[in-house]
């Protein structure tokens, strides 16, 4: 540990503690010393999480939304996943970000964290539509289980927890 950062924790000082680990991850990173600079990035997401503090990661600009956007397919505690999502939202609204969805072509949009596959996309559809899991299988020509993965992957990329949920963010997202 840094003594910097030893000190700033025996101070009480969370905000420099981010701050500094921050910085080690974004050198880790630079270094192409990815394990670490993940590793790293995961214990001040933990430690951010709870003040939901955004200000000091986006104060980093485009090198740290990097690095979250190669960190979220990791993460696999929904709390620190729903948290670099919000994240990268707020990177996306950032001044000097990337044009917002309204400005964009049909079907991207930069809030969108991961592309739907050909054949999320077609289930999507047909979920958006009303069809039941079993309907989509048989239109689609897939078991009930690949379905079920499609649609939970779905839930996943679009940050939804229901049918209906995910239908609304196709529509925003211009998916449909």
């Amino acid at each position: 540990m840094t003594p910097w950062k030893e000190k700033a924790q025996a101070q009480g000082r969370q905000r420099s503690v981010l701050k500094i680990q921050i910085l080690e991850a974004l050198a880790h990173a630079a270094r192409q010393e990815h394990r670490m600079a993940r590793s790293v990035l995961i214990q001040t997401l933990k430690l951010a999480q709870p003040e939901n503090d955004q200000r000091v990661f986006l104060d980093e600009g485009p090198a740290m939304e990097a690095l979250l956007k190669t960190l979220l397919p990791e993460l696999r505690e929904a709390v620190l996943i729903s948290y670099a999502r919000t994240l990268l939202r707020a990177f996306a609204q950032e001044p000097g970000a990337q044009p917002t969805r309204e400005a964009q072509p049909r079907g991207e949009n930069v809030l969108l964290l991961e592309p739907l596959s050909d054949q999320e996309q077609r289930v999507l559809r047909l979920l958006a539509a009303g069809r039941s899991n079993p309907e989509i299988a048989n239109t689609l020509v897939l078991s009930l289980n690949t379905v079920k993965t499609h649609v939970q992957s779905l839930y996943r990329k679009l940050d939804v927890h229901s049918r209906i949920e995910a239908s609304e963010a196709a529509r925003r997202f211009s998916l449909l």
